[in-house]
């Protein structure tokens, strides 16, 4: 309700399913799948938005990450210092107008 404190282009934490369809793998049976070929990839571990589980032995909750293999992982505390990959939404009528989306050759949009 407070006017002067909404956002003009609202901005989020990106959620694990969208890693996933991204490219990213879970951590699966014990052990980490890395993958360094997907366009999320930055070797760097970043918090996502989707919850993971609330452990009641220690009173700690949960949250799916990315860890620098690029894997996802549902172990690490909301008390972890890591960072962030912001995004946003487009409406489904944006247009790609040039660009590959790599770093060099961003995408034009409208």
């Amino acid at each position: 309700s407070n006017e002067s404190a909404k956002l003009d282009y609202p901005v989020g934490l990106i959620l694990a399913d969208e890693v996933a369809l991204a490219g990213g793998r879970a951590y699966y049976n014990g052990d980490y799948s890395p993958n360094s070929n997907y366009y999320l990839y930055n070797g760097k571990n970043y918090w996502t938005l989707s919850p993971s589980f609330f452990d009641p032995r220690s009173s700690v909750a949960r949250v799916w990450s990315v860890v620098p293999s690029g894997s996802l992982d549902p172990w690490n505390s909301v008390a972890s210092s890591i960072g962030v990959r912001p995004v946003i939404n487009l409406k489904a009528d944006v247009t790609i107008t040039k660009g590959d989306g790599s770093s060099l050759n961003p995408f034009v949009i409208l």
